[in-house]
């Protein structure tokens, strides 16, 4: 899908605001009205969002005529994913699962295309959210270049691949079997999340996808320790404060957390291979410094950081390199800061690291970064 020239020429909040005037007018559901509330935390506002909408979906889908089929799971534990998604850690964002070729295409944008992108994701998923079938689910994300979102229907999609099934086959079944209303919810997650970084006034603010072309599960230690600045895990705030972040289960509801997961191969040049990534928001605090900061992504064998930068007054940019296990994690940010740049492409150990911001100047800043084998 690509924009049309009326809405490539909008700023984010105009383009977020002409979706979200959309669901308010289809659904009935003010999602300005909930993020402008300063008598709401963060945290309350996104998880009050996808309630009202998710609510307000499921219940025009479950009305006589609305179209809707699948709606429920045949069998899986629907229950327990829906309370997840809705229910606890409502800063959390589900990783976004692509084939390979499509997670290659996304490494390789740069400028303007990093932002495009992600914009366009936007639509996809409020494409997604009014889906009446499986079918019309699995057409956008084969559109956006997506094979699942979340742990539930992504271990689905896996399980069809391994039994022989195409990719498009795959999707569908998958959603299927985790009933549609499981799919939606997913959906309505990553699109409020989207939403409320798009309209956020804040000037200084960076919307992140992670790539992990990698066999090992990626993960960030005590990632909320580091949310506003505190140097006590593998996440670091310098300036601002990281308003959401990328956790998502290995392989279904049961399976240990991550921060980004494993790819999973079918060969060297198989096509259904599936890559992850995550998502992660950060926006400024008051003041006059910006949003600026630092994960480090660890495995049994890599340990890689990746800084991102939207400072008030220098240019924005970012850097991604391997660090050692006991580099304090404030130098590190310090050295990174210092080599950032609008767009980072290198080898070392034999991975292909990535890093792209759409600008140096300006502060709305999209990144997409990669760490691939």
């Amino acid at each position: 899908m690509e924009l049309s020239p009326t809405q490539t020429h909008l700023s984010d909040r105009q383009f977020a605001e002409q979706i979200m005037d959309s669901i308010r007018e289809r659904h009935g559901v003010d999602l300005q009205a909930i993020f402008s509330n300063d008598a709401l935390s963060e945290r309350k506002k996104a998880r009050l969002a996808r309630v009202r909408l998710l609510e307000a979906l499921l219940d025009e889908a479950s009305q006589p005529g609305s179209g809707a089929v699948d709606l429920d799971a045949a069998d899986f534990d629907e229950e327990t994913a829906l309370a997840r998604m809705l229910d606890t850690e409502v800063d959390v964002e589900p990783n976004l699962a692509l084939a390979r070729g499509d997670a290659n295409y996304l490494m390789s944008l740069r400028g303007d295309g990093v932002r495009e992108y992600l914009t366009m994701l936007v639509k996809r998923f409020e494409n997604m959210q009014t889906a009446k079938t499986p079918g019309q689910f699995t057409i956008e994300l084969i559109s956006s270049g997506l094979a699942g979102v979340g742990a539930p229907m992504t271990a689905e999609v896996l399980r069809e691949l391994r039994a022989g099934q195409v990719l498009t086959a795959a999707i569908r079944n998958a959603i299927t079997t985790i009933g549609l209303k499981t799919a939606i919810a997913a959906a309505v997650a990553v699109l409020t999340g989207l939403l409320r970084y798009m309209s956020l006034e804040n000037p200084k603010k960076i919307l992140g996808l992670v790539l992990n072309d990698t066999d090992e599960h990626l993960v960030v230690k005590d990632w909320k320790e580091g949310v506003d600045g505190t140097k006590a895990g593998d996440l670091y705030m310098h300036s601002g404060h990281m308003a959401a972040f990328m956790q998502d289960n290995e392989r279904g509801l049961l399976s240990p957390r991550v921060q980004v997961g494993a790819r999973v191969s079918y060969g060297p040049d198989e096509p259904d291979t599936i890559v992850f990534a995550g998502i992660y928001v950060a926006n400024r605090n008051i003041g006059l410094r910006g949003t600026t900061g630092i994960m480090i992504f660890s495995s049994p064998s890599i340990r890689v950081a990746h800084l991102f930068a939207v400072p008030y007054f220098d240019d924005n940019g970012t850097y991604i390199g391997f660090v050692n296990e006991g580099e304090d994690i404030g130098k590190i940010y310090t050295d990174f800061y210092d080599q950032r740049q609008v767009s980072v492409a290198r080898t070392e150990r034999n991975y292909r690291l990535g890093a792209n911001v759409n600008a140096a100047r300006g502060g709305v800043v999209s990144c997409i970064a990669s760490i691939a084998q």
